[in-house]
């Protein structure tokens, strides 16, 4: 079978040569020089349904012959250290900065607009296959686990930042894909936390998965391994739930990213304790409802929380904030006064009596 980049002239303007395209639009500039994957499709199209085309094996119609395309491209460019992400955004980037002075697009290197189109159609899924390659289709390939959730999680946001940047490039826009290739880390001070394609259960699934893992192998390597695996399991969730940790990063966060942390964290609380120890807090009915409610409201930094027992405290607490937070005012107003000392509770660490509340916001009334 030919080589499938070999050398081709397409007239006197265009020719393809050592892995390149090369278009000459005058005598008297440089040539246009496309290397890359982009540079390889408009050769492919150009080949298509010709004899030289079959001669290479030259097929992309479908998944498979896309497949068996891109496999020989990555194994004939290796010594030019092509077929990673970084080195096609380059490549890429070099076509847009050679076309822009000329005042032309790729689309202008041929008159077949069918051709044009099928070679950026796969060098967009070419270049999407790279970012999953290197970024992971879900959150939980592209960030090793580690223990506890909560630290997984930190990591996981910032990764997501840089991670959803490149699923959102537009590889037809010369600005964004030069953005790309100038500036290719974006601001690490700022965390993600809702994960693109992926809901809270299959992240929490996944890792609970890998953990539970780790616990049984830990066990099975000692005598009692019953034993073993009874105090692993207490250990891991006094650990998984203790929500002291990672709070003085979190405290960092911007705001609305405090709220998303710590909501996935009490979902992450309620998740484990349902596999770890499901009957653990059977003798403790309001300890087990209490663990057991999902939280939706977090403390800020604008209202200090009040002290254990301090009703009127709670009282000032409760008025102050429905002034400048809607989230808080809506919840306060559209549930019953149980589940919103459920909600203070997991504020204040310390448990609001739904009798007691209800008296102090009576006599206020008065």
């Amino acid at each position: 079978m030919t080589k499938l980049l070999g050398d081709y002239i397409f007239n006197e303007r265009m020719r393809y040569e050592s892995h390149r395209l090369v278009y000459r639009y005058s005598e008297e500039e440089e040539p246009v020089v496309i290397g890359g994957f982009l540079g390889a499709a408009l050769l492919w199209v150009h080949l298509i349904n010709t004899e030289e085309g079959e001669s290479r094996g030259i097929a992309f119609y479908s998944e498979e012959e896309q497949y068996i395309l891109i496999t020989r491209y990555e194994q004939e460019v290796i010594n030019d250290d092509w077929g990673h992400l970084e080195a096609e955004i380059n490549q890429l980037n070099d076509t847009y900065i050679q076309l822009a002075p000329c005042g032309m697009e790729v689309s202008d290197l041929f008159t077949n607009k069918r051709q044009i189109y099928i070679a950026m159609t796969m060098t967009i899924r070419y270049m999407r296959r790279l970012v999953v390659e290197e970024y992971g289709e879900h959150i939980w390939e592209a960030v090793p686990k580690v223990l506890p959730f909560s630290l997984w999680l930190y990591n996981a946001g910032y990764k997501e930042t840089q991670r959803q940047r490149y699923f959102n490039i537009d590889w037809t826009d010369m600005a964004m894909v030069n953005d790309l290739a100038e500036h290719p880390k974006v601001d690490e001070d700022e965390p993600t936390f809702t994960f693109i394609g992926d809901d809270v259960e299959d992240v929490m699934r996944h890792y609970w998965e890998w953990l539970w893992e780790n616990i049984q192998r830990q066990a099975a390597e000692t005598p009692d391994s019953e034993l073993e695996l009874a105090k692993l399991r207490e250990l891991i969730l006094a650990n998984e739930t203790d929500e002291r940790l990672m709070e003085d990063e979190v405290r960092q966060f911007p705001f609305d990213q405090q709220k998303l942390f710590r909501k996935w964290l009490s979902r992450w609380k309620t998740f484990i304790t349902e596999q770890l120890a499901p009957t653990a807090l059977d003798s403790f009915p309001e300890q087990q409802r209490q663990t057991r409610v999902e939280q939706e409201l977090f403390p800020d930094t604008i209202t200090p929380c009040p002290e254990p027992d301090k009703y009127s405290q709670v009282r000032d607490y409760i008025y102050a904030r429905c002034n400048y937070d809607e989230e808080f005012r809506d919840y306060y107003k559209s549930h019953t006064l149980t589940a919103f000392c459920d909600q203070l509770s997991m504020m204040f660490q310390w448990v609001v009596v739904p009798n007691s509340l209800g008296k102090s916001l009576k006599r206020k009334k008065k």
